[in-house]
């Protein structure tokens, strides 16, 4: 949670946000897959004659108190699962399959005691299949989402089943750098989850703050594109017709990006398919 040193320069108090020191913990990216769609179609007046690299990411977090997973990206039976979509939808469905998430933990020989989901599209979820036995962490109303028929047609019966080991949470009353309810995990403001609905009705972004230097802000799919921060912009209206459930929701969480940019432009948010953002990010936690 954001606190404040008072630095006195001058005879004058200066309130300063400060931010976790605990410089043990580490966030490792990783890569389960990637796609390559025409820009134009990840964001409104974006080309149509050059392609935007993305990339499905997991996020591994270490913290002294745990270790958990931010989305778990493609899992092994991802192509599998995409049948379930609806044939249009899986028209522009396209995405080359990586090591997955589970088989990365294996060779890092680390478990998770958790999985934090920014959202329940396919492509955020598809890898918990691969670890049935680890809790899911999800916002009551994301869950509900999962149970509506045709909701989305990024969401399907085969990415879940009776004993997906759901654990609702709700967030805090408690603002945090402008959003109205968030939830410190560690209770140390290294990690906090803010809500973010639009994209879907639970979507939640997760603020990392290691030290004044490693600061990043990961916001999911509220935008596919970085430029999109830059411009105020939506997705493509199609797009914007496929994957998000509430499109003015979306708006305004852009306009809260905008701003937050604006307050702090040394912090990286990070729209997790956006691959240069997502290295960006990478090497960052690395320094």
């Amino acid at each position: 949670m954001k606190r404040f040193l008072l630095i006195f320069l001058s005879g004058i108090v200066v309130s300063l946000p400060t931010w976790s020191q605990n410089e043990k913990i580490r966030v490792t990216v990783l890569y389960t897959g990637t796609a390559s769609p025409l820009e134009g179609s990840t964001i409104q007046g974006g080309s149509w004659f050059k392609k935007f690299p993305m990339v499905h990411p997991a996020f591994l977090i270490e913290h002294p108190k745990g270790i958990f997973l931010f989305d778990t990206g493609l899992g092994k039976t991802a192509k599998t699962q995409v049948q379930d979509m609806p044939w249009w939808a899986r028209l522009a469905t396209r995405f080359e399959q990586e090591e997955t998430a589970v088989d990365q933990l294996k060779k890092l020989n680390i478990k998770p005691e958790r999985i934090i989901v920014s959202h329940v599209h396919y492509d955020h979820v598809s890898g918990l299949a691969d670890m049935p036995e680890v809790p899911v962490e999800i916002l009551p109303q994301e869950l509900e989402f999962t149970k509506i028929k045709g909701a989305s047609p990024a969401v399907f019966p085969s990415l879940f089943s009776d004993k997906t080991p759901w654990k609702t949470y709700e967030l805090e009353n408690k603002e945090y750098e402008g959003y109205s309810k968030s939830r410190d995990i560690f209770g140390d403001g290294s990690l906090v989850l803010v809500g973010m609905p639009g994209h879907t009705p639970g979507s939640v972004g997760l603020f990392i703050n290691i030290g004044n230097k490693k600061r990043a802000f990961l916001v999911g799919d509220t935008v596919w594109n970085s430029e999109a921060l830059e411009n105020g912009l939506p997705k493509f209206w199609l797009s914007r017709k496929f994957a998000d459930t509430n499109s003015d929701e979306v708006l305004e969480r852009i306009k809260e990006l905008q701003a937050l940019h604006k307050k702090y432009p040394e912090l990286l948010i990070v729209p997790s398919h956006d691959a240069k953002a997502v290295a960006a990010f990478a090497d960052l936690m690395k320094l």
